[in-house]
């Protein structure tokens, strides 16, 4: 397996517009399913140009899973060299602030994770269910 960090393939353009984002104190956040972690709109490009908004998205996902260890207080060791590159190449981008790791944001995932864990389970349980003609399902 490659030691090359998917950051480094980061567009100088993409790099430009991260670099440009700014910490909004009233940032809305959401949860991103694919990193399993808490971003926040403050953390990419404007959602009105979608391309890169998108693209910035995809390529922070293991910054973002990353992060979301740390609040979990399990650091994914395999992760952690796209955090310190992020962080070499933009350290004040607004994703590193303690408080998107602790504290609320914290309380948040893990309300997420458990969210998660639940439908995760209600789904897996509908699978294994009889359907109504007797016969199980999948």
């Amino acid at each position: 397996m490659s030691n090359v960090s998917r950051l480094t393939m980061l567009s100088p353009a993409l790099t430009d517009l991260l670099a440009a984002c700014q910490y909004n104190p009233a940032a809305a956040c959401t949860y991103d399913v694919m990193a399993g972690g808490l971003i926040w709109e403050d953390e990419v490009p404007s959602a009105i140009d979608r391309a890169p908004n998108l693209r910035a998205s995809v390529y922070l996902r293991p910054v973002i899973a990353y992060r979301a260890s740390l609040s979990l207080n399990a650091p994914r060791v395999e992760l952690e060299n796209d955090w310190k590159e992020l962080k070499q190449l933009l350290p004040n981008w607004p994703g590193f602030r303690d408080d998107r790791i602790y504290g609320e944001a914290q309380r948040l995932l893990k309300i997420h994770k458990y969210k998660e864990a639940k439908l995760l389970d209600q789904a897996l349980n509908e699978l294994d269910a009889p359907s109504s003609s007797g016969k199980r399902k999948g």
